[in-house]
């Protein structure tokens, strides 16, 4: 930290944004100089005299190209913020300063926002950022807007830039004065939740002001306006990325909760008569839950200062929050409630799909015996699958396991488990493949590829998108048969049953007598829906499904969705990560993206197709 802002600093500073280097230093009485690479605007905000106000400070460290400093120390930033404002308007053509305050006293009648622009010259920038205030919503309370004149920037003893000089190296001062609804007006305490969330909205609406000024007052053309957002993410970001992902490596959910006598309990239930519910044991527990729950919420999420990456390690620690409160509860009724919280339950609407798919598509006939496909030559499929990714990402480091310990097929970390017991239809063995390796490891695998662990670990509520995804990639290639429609519908049903308080033994019989499932399929799915004590994940395949084909529908792109293992509504927050470079291309495409003669069926999904349609 420096004494003073020297003429000395203030040339280091100017030369290194000419060179197009980062600047971040520290100023006098804890200021901080932040500008992530030379930009053509700068946001400001002076602690007022005698007691600072950090939280309106805060505001500024979602922005890319910021400065905090003290009002008494106008006479030293004057300099500096001219110096600044000269380099990058002779780089780009023009330059924008916007500077942040908080209104006094908190008055009843103040307004939520209030605008400081110039009269006569460039209102659209004015009014471009009144309108995305005013476009903020926030429970229950009024958004207001005033727009002012910036006259008070631009006298003393706060000016930092003379009128004149503005005119002349085309600089723009404009001011935000925010309505403080942030802290509690007679105790001065802070309101953590609505302050964050402001926040990340005022960022949002500076950066939208920005762009509308860059695109056409300067030579910087950004292609959108998250691109105005921070590059450079600082070394916190990365050690929360992971710590949180070495908590999520400690277990493997899914193989925690599947139960490992599945034959057995099979047979005991088969000799009951399927009128006694079995009994399911499961691997022992490799974990303290409650000790990895401390070590949870010791990381300091809230050092992140960046609004989105805040959003996304929360969203993440809140999820592995539920998963380790199911781990300790499983097989107990209580494991039931925390799986609802975490994979949702079934809505009357998805409800309605699922019956109308078991009451349309008539039951099987079954003549002779299925050719079913020899685990060996499944796995060599699959290995040749996963030889393919990896001649697009060499670093794919993937493979098939064989266990006794494992139902079916389950992708874990990356890698293929397939039952000793597998019974795979020789007709659905490129499906499941395209479901399992084209689909789970690929999107473990591009997630990898990206600095954010998160994105292959997996975002809260990834399940969705990621079975619907791998449900589709089977109709893609012509393997999404009536069998298999039936059985995901057959999941939504029982998971609703589940859900109403049916147990195990009902819900077997149901699907039985009620929609004509042979003894092993009712069983089947009756145990993945019961196992751990009641998990509702099985309802996301539909689920995840019928979202999809609503997203293509509405001309979306099916690609960017495999870029990890994300749900839906990241798409925004990837794809501003993406403007901002933080994250990169994903590197592997699935081999129907690939294929030509599936295009076709690509376009059809964007002319509008429903789950009947798919057969």
């Amino acid at each position: 930290m420096i004494e003073s802002i020297t003429d000395s600093f203030i040339k280091k500073i100017t030369r290194s944004l000419k060179r197009g280097k980062q600047v971040h230093r520290r100023l006098p009485q804890g200021g901080l100089l932040y500008i992530d690479r030379p930009l053509p605007f700068l946001v400001l905000f002076r602690h007022p005299a005698g007691e600072p106000d950090h939280p309106t400070a805060d505001f500024l460290k979602a922005n890319a190209s910021y400065i905090i400093a003290r009002q008494e120390q106008t006479e030293e930033l004057r300099p500096l913020v001219q110096s600044i404002a000269r380099a990058m308007a002779d780089e780009f053509g023009a330059f924008m300063i916007i500077e942040l305050t908080a209104a006094p006293d908190n008055p009843a009648e103040a307004p939520l926002f209030k605008v400081l622009g110039p009269e006569k010259h460039l209102p659209t920038t004015t009014e471009t950022i009144a309108k995305e205030l005013q476009s903020i919503k926030l429970t229950r309370i009024h958004t207001s807007v005033e727009v002012e004149s910036n006259e008070p920037l631009l006298q003393e003893p706060l000016c930092l830039m003379p009128e004149e000089d503005l005119k002349k190296h085309s600089v723009l001062m404009m001011g935000l004065q925010l309505k403080p609804i942030y802290r509690n007006a007679t105790t001065g305490k802070i309101y953590p939740l609505l302050l964050r969330t402001l926040r990340e909205k005022v960022a949002n609406a500076i950066k939208k002001t920005v762009f509308d000024f860059v695109s056409v007052q300067t030579t910087h053309h950004p292609v959108h306006f998250q691109a105005l957002g921070r590059q450079s993410v600082n070394r916190v970001v990365w050690r929360i990325d992971k710590q949180l992902t070495s908590i999520s490596d400690q277990f493997r959910f899914l193989l925690l909760v599947t139960p490992v006598n599945n034959n057995e309990a099979w047979a005991e239930f088969r000799k009951a008569k399927y009128n006694k519910p079995p009994t399911f044991h499961y691997r022992l527990m490799p974990i303290d839950a409650d000790h990895l729950k401390r070590k949870l919420y010791n990381i300091s999420i809230e050092k992140v200062d960046d609004p989105t990456l805040g959003y996304l390690f929360r969203d993440k620690r809140h999820e592995l929050d539920k998963m380790l409160t199911m781990l300790s509860d499983r097989n107990t009724p209580d494991f039931l409630y925390s799986s609802m919280q975490l994979y949702g339950t079934v809505t009357d609407q998805l409800l309605k799909v699922a019956e109308g798919i078991l009451a349309t598509i008539p039951e099987p006939e079954r003549s002779g015996k299925p050719d079913i496909i020899p685990v060996p030559e499944f796995v060599a499929q699959a290995e040749r699958e996963i030889a393919f990714l990896k001649e697009q990402y060499p670093d794919l480091d993937s493979g098939v396991d064989v266990r006794d310990d494992v139902v079916g097929l389950i992708v874990s970390k990356g890698r293929l488990n397939v039952g000793t017991d597998a019974r795979i239809p020789r007709h659905r063995a490129e499906a499941l493949i395209q479901h399992e390796v084209g689909t789970h490891i690929l999107t473990y695998f591009n997630g990898k590829a990206q600095p954010l662990h998160q994105l292959y670990v997996g975002s809260p509520g990834y399940e969705e998108l990621q079975e619907g995804l791998a449900v589709l990639s089977e109709w893609l290639v012509g393997g999404l048969d009536q069998d298999r429609m039936r059985i995901l519908a057959a999941r939504v049903v029982a998971v609703y049953h589940l859900t109403k308080g049916c147990s195990f033994v009902d819900n077997f019989w149901r699907l039985k007598d009620e929609y004509h499932f042979d003894d092993e399929t009712a069983w089947n799915v009756a145990m993945r829906v019961h196992r751990g004590g009641g998990l509702t994940k099985d309802a996301v395949y539909l689920r995840g499904l019928v979202h999809l084909l609503n997203y293509l529908k509405e001309g979306n792109e099916l690609e960017p969705l495999l870029i990890g293992k994300i749900r839906q509504d990241y798409i925004p927050i990837v794809q501003e990560l993406i403007y901002r470079n933080v994250l990169r291309p994903m590197p592997i495409k699935p081999r129907y993206l690939l294929d030509s003669s599936i295009r076709p069926k690509l376009e059809q999904l964007k002319t509008g197709i429903s789950v009947f349609n798919l057969l």
